[in-house]
């Protein structure tokens, strides 16, 4: 896992130069009014995704993770919790790899968080557990996002 703010790229040098160069591609396509929707960049290999979202309370948001996929996850606007794991899933409860590169699982070890607001990001490589959207505080709100998929393969 990584965090970072997209003002402050200087601090990603330990980042491989292909995805350095994908998130720069993403944040000038950005600097531009843009639809939510899908992007391309190259084909199956890296896309974004440009979403308007609503946080909700931890209760109500699954832990997930992806095999073949790595997420870099932008906020555009709005503040949003993230919870993770350093450690794998213990077993997955819904299992749609093979299908969607997804799978979620309540069996997350160690659980932390961090909160990201406007301009930062996080980097989830695959097989990482994370939990998106989830409301710094109260029922939620908001938020305008970013959502980077790399396949691993192509790093």
């Amino acid at each position: 896992m990584f965090v970072g703010k997209t003002t402050e790229l200087a601090f990603t040098s330990c980042l491989s130069s292909n995805l350095k160069q994908i998130i720069a591609q993403v944040l000038a396509k950005l600097a531009e009014p843009i639809e939510d929707g899908r992007h391309e960049l190259d084909g199956d290999n890296a896309f974004f995704l440009v979403m308007s979202d609503h946080t909700q309370p931890l209760t109500l948001r699954k832990s997930e993770c992806h095999q073949r996929y790595l997420d870099v996850q932008i906020l555009l606007s709005g503040k949003e919790t993230f919870g993770y794991s350093l450690q794998p899933f213990e077993a997955l409860d819904e299992d749609y790899l093979a299908e969607r590169d997804l799978a979620f699982s309540h069996h997350v070890v160690d659980e932390k968080f961090v909160t990201l607001g406007e301009n930062e990001f996080i980097i989830f490589p695959p097989g990482q557990p994370h939990r998106p959207l989830i409301a710094p505080e109260g029922d939620g709100s908001p938020v305008r996002k970013v959502v980077i998929k790399v396949d691993g393969a192509t790093l």
